[in-house]
């Protein structure tokens, strides 16, 4: 500027040096006033150039100054800060840390994924291409009309590059992965995987076929017998199977192997199936989860319990050979080859049973920790609602269980006892821990509970023989005091030694019970061994006093009065 005001002076002084007239003059000056107005306006914009450039210049420099500072920042927050992983198909593309127009990074990357997604898995032959289109303040990436992903100016710093680099290298690992999608997920990859279904399918319905074929020609030939490879199976003499019973044998293996060829094939062929689309590949994996984990889990259980398991065995196998010696001294006890003052035959069993249950229950409370699961919650739960339900729900078994214990060492009676208990009469024929059962006259068994025989009377008619002189029987009658004492007597006592099921030795008697108001009570009592027969004994003790008291024309009678003719004959 300062050179260009020195020309114009040079030459307005070369102008000025010769003599000219004064319009010209006039005209110079205009024109000096001109320049001069000129040359200040060029003054004022170098001046105002000078003063834009010096504040532009000091913007720059406080921009590389704040950028160097948020890269500062950015490195040292890389460090704690983790990022959110873009991940597509399980595979790690790289991490956002930054929010951009109002989403955050987790949002900004569930959408990423999404459109990523949707363009691979999009049923076409071919896919868009992709572009970056650079606004204002991102880099779009681009695929087709659709945007994929925007990146900021704050993406690339936390990446170390510019926004466009970080777009570039961002934009070819996306391409990469929309076309692996595609080329799995793609028309072409359903066409294919349909194709090799269908094969699949066709292949293993073959094998149904085949396996069905298989088993119905195996059948036919075991029931033809083998042509003769089949016979009885005689173990010592003993026909264990015969030839029918095996062919039946061989056929049921014949079904369980047709199923188990089936669930084979299955097994085989379903997993295939599943793992040909990536939609259903998980599931083949599962499915074979579910059939091997518990496997596994079963067997390293037994592994892992084996220990254990030997401990409880030691134990059982020493419990039962200490059960085997206590059931070997009842044996001999029940038998009458051991005798033990104070302790009865009959005791031998029912003790023999008390005794196993409280060496079981010792047994299995020392073998309890070693159960498997026994330290579970669910296990526990399970023991103690059975335990309740035990309690609650059988009270009036553990009562007649009590009762026939106590009966037991009691003794009211025996089997093959003839008893009355309460308003029931019979043989006892059985006798549990928990029933008894009796059986009438008739014939009918009648079972009676335990726990009902402690609270009623009970008579044993079969006790008294154990002590040689056996049951007395008796039955009432009543005569009006006109009738001589010793006469009903005779009579009595004669009607009874008519009696062949009643004992001469002991001799029967009459006893004389009461003496009403108008009538004597009598009772005739005698001794016999039959107690099992005592209906019989009884109906013919009472038909002979008939026929006697008829031969004699007298009639027994619990009335106030007899007739006169009867009177007149005494």
């Amino acid at each position: 500027m300062r050179r260009l005001v020195t020309i114009l002076m040079g030459v307005l002084l070369c102008l000025g040096a010769g003599s000219q007239p004064q319009e010209s003059v006039d005209s110079t000056q205009l024109r000096m006033d001109s320049l001069m107005r000129e040359l200040q306006e060029a003054k004022l914009r170098e001046m105002v150039m000078r003063d834009a450039l010096d504040k532009s210049g000091e913007t720059a420099r406080q921009d590389s100054i704040r950028k160097a500072e948020q890269r500062q920042r950015i490195d040292s927050l890389r460090k704690i800060t983790p990022g959110v992983p873009l991940v597509i198909d399980t595979d790690t593309l790289m991490h956002i840390y930054v929010s951009l127009g109002g989403e955050d990074a987790v949002h900004r990357v569930s959408e990423i994924q999404r459109k990523v997604m949707q363009i691979g898995k999009s049923l076409s032959l071919t896919t868009d291409s992709m572009h970056i289109f650079e606004s204002e303040f991102t880099a779009d990436i681009m695929c087709g009309e659709q945007v994929v992903m925007r990146v900021s100016d704050l993406d690339g710093l936390w990446s170390g590059l510019t926004r466009h680099e970080l777009a570039e290298q961002t934009m070819r690992v996306l391409a990469l992965e929309i076309d692996k999608l595609h080329a799995e997920y793609g028309l072409k990859a359903k066409l294919q995987g349909v194709a090799w279904a269908v094969l699949l399918i066709v292949i293993q319905v073959l094998l149904f076929v085949l396996t069905a074929r298989f088993i119905r020609h195996l059948r036919r030939q075991i029931v033809r017998g083998l042509n003769g490879k089949i016979r009885p199976l005689v173990i010592k003499g003993y026909e264990l199977l015969n030839v029918h019973q095996a062919k039946r044998i061989l056929l049921i293996l014949t079904r369980m192997l047709q199923v188990l060829l089936v669930v084979v094939q299955l097994f085989i062929s379903l997993p295939l199936l599943f793992s040909i689309f990536p939609e259903t590949e998980k599931f083949t994996w599962n499915m074979i989860n579910y059939v091997w984990l518990p496997m596994r889990d079963m067997v390293m259980a037994i592994i892992n319990y084996f220990p254990n398991l030997v401990k409880i065995a030691v134990i059982i196998y020493f419990v039962n050979w200490m059960l085997k010696g206590i059931r070997y001294v009842t044996n001999e006890i029940e038998a009458g080859r051991l005798k033990i003052e104070g302790f009865y035959q009959d005791w031998a069993e029912p003790t023999y049973h008390i005794v196993r249950i409280f060496v079981v229950a010792f047994t299995l409370v020392v073998i309890w920790p070693w159960l498997p699961g026994s330290e579970s919650g669910i296990f526990k739960g399970v023991s103690i609602f059975v335990a309740a339900l035990f309690s609650l729900g059988s009270t009036t078994t553990i009562g007649n269980l009590i009762s026939g214990i106590i009966i037991t060492y009691m003794r009211p009676f025996l089997v093959g006892d003839f008893v009355r208990i309460g308003d029931r009469e019979g043989v006892v024929v059985e006798k549990n821990a928990f029933i008894t059962r009796l059986q009438d006259i008739k014939g009918n068994i009648v079972t009676v509970p335990n726990n009902s025989i402690l609270s009623q009377q009970t008579v044993n008619y079969t006790a008294a023989l154990r002590h040689g002189e056996g049951t007395i029987v008796h039955s009432d009658f009543t005569f009006t005091y006109v009738v001589p004492r010793q006469t009903i007597e005779e009579y009595l006592l004669e009607a009874t030694g008519r009696c062949t099921l009643l004992l001469k030795d002991p001799a029967p008697f009459v006893l004389v019970t009461a003496l009403e108001d108008f009538y004597t009570r009598y009772e005739i009592n005698a001794y016999t061994k039959d107690t099992e027969r005592l209906f019989e004994v009884y109906s013919e003790m009472h038909k002979h006093i008939i026929d006697v008291f008829r031969e004699h024309k007298l009639n027994p009678t619990s009335s106030h009065f007899v007739s006169v003719k009867e009177n007149k004959d005494y």
